[in-house]
């Protein structure tokens, strides 16, 4: 057996197959250089350096060239960790090429299509100073993916990870928890720099365990606390002012299934749409309450909580919703997180959220009534 295919099968064993081949494309259809940047803290370090060694072989092994960060924590000793580091991976069979912060992109980009791993240092001595050189690097680099990785893992609040935070809107009350220690709001105020002045929008940051760094890269779930910058969210009366042809692909490509000729010819009351068409949720008015006729993310987009701000938008402004799913749709175990009520009829189950329980009766036959738009 080939190693690729090797490592493949086993992230087959991470999440579902198609879900890891799904993000090995993408991540390979990127510059190398810019897949990701992996920063681990002393603790990880002292406790995790061989675990890690061990991840980055098997995503050199896919041809995947993380940019190593040394130095970010303890610039004094940031040689001193790409040495050990250096040593290790050789051990392996994996090739690095060292680079100082001060030699720029093309030199972590000649690396990477060497097919080595960059190991970069920073050297300012000062934290502002190097937050700045961090940002300077990930803006050259054009890095998608910033992993923290911590022995801790995720955020941890009220005993249950976090899975996703906004930047945008959530950070005064993330910051104001008494849970959070002060590493971990250090970190967070560093990721809200890095992904909404130093490296604006396109950057996402994760912290997670090194245990679960595979986890985090191929499913769409992930495996530790994703921190990001809102997304933007347009919230439009009908269908008059949008690129069918583009929502058309999204649903499309959403269900996997081609959208009938009527199904965009139906009076809706709002439309909520991701700017860059990676998430719709399409909304009718009855006098039972607002009937969700399509709700759709693209699975990138999933993975980067496109769903939770579309979800909060639509659903702010409709406080009696219902709607209706397959019962084998994938996205059914996040669905009954989202509703107050829900029965299953046949093939469907009809999920509803404020509805008076002597209304679903009539919910449910509304939404098995409505036709099949695939």
């Amino acid at each position: 057996m080939e190693p690729a295919e090797a490592v493949l099968r086993f992230l087959a064993g991470v999440g579902p197959g198609s879900e890891a081949e799904f993000y090995l494309r993408l991540f390979r259809s990127r510059a190398r250089e810019s897949f990701a940047a992996i920063v681990f803290d002393p603790e990880t370090w002292r406790e995790n350096a061989d675990g890690v060694a061990l991840d980055l072989r098997l995503l050199a092994t896919l041809s995947l060239t993380p940019v190593v960060v040394l130095g970010f924590y303890q610039p004094e000793r940031a040689a001193e960790y790409a040495r050990i580091l250096a040593d290790k991976l050789a051990n392996l069979g994996v090739a690095t090429c060292r680079v100082q912060s001060s030699d720029g992109r093309d030199a972590c980009a000649q690396a990477a299509r060497r097919g080595e791993i960059p190991l970069l240092t920073l050297h300012a001595t000062d934290a502002e100073e190097r937050e700045r050189e961090f940002g300077r690097v990930l803006a050259s680099l054009e890095t998608h993916k910033l992993i923290f990785l911590r022995n801790d893992g995720g955020l941890i609040l009220d005993g249950r990870r976090v899975s996703v935070v906004n930047l945008s809107d959530e950070w005064g009350e993330l910051v104001a928890r008494p849970d959070l220690s002060a590493e971990q709001k250090h970190l967070l105020s560093c990721s809200r720099n890095l992904v909404l002045a130093l490296r604006p929008h396109e950057l996402l940051v994760t912290i997670t365990s090194p245990l679960s760094i595979l986890h985090e890269l191929f499913t769409v779930k992930g495996a530790g606390t994703l921190l990001r910058s809102g997304a933007r969210i347009l919230r439009l009366e009908g269908l008059g002012e949008i690129d069918l042809t583009r929502l058309t692909t999204l649903l499309e490509d959403s269900f996997g299934k081609a959208l009938s000729e009527q199904a965009l010819q139906r009076p809706f009351a709002h439309l909520y749409l991701e700017a860059a068409y990676r998430g719709a949720a399409l909304v009718a008015a009855t006098p039972l309450g607002t009937y969700l006729s399509k709700f759709a993310v693209t699975r990138q987009a999933q993975g980067e909580g496109i769903g939770r701000d579309l979800w909060q938008a639509m659903s702010g402004d409709h406080k009696r919703l219902f709607w209706r799913a397959r019962s084998d749709n994938p996205v059914r175990s996040w669905y009954e997180k989202q509703c107050d009520g829900r029965m299953r009829a046949g093939e469907w189950v009809v999920y509803s959220i404020g509805i008076e329980p002597g209304h679903f009766p009539a919910v449910v036959a509304h939404a098995l009534a409505q036709p099949r738009d695939f």
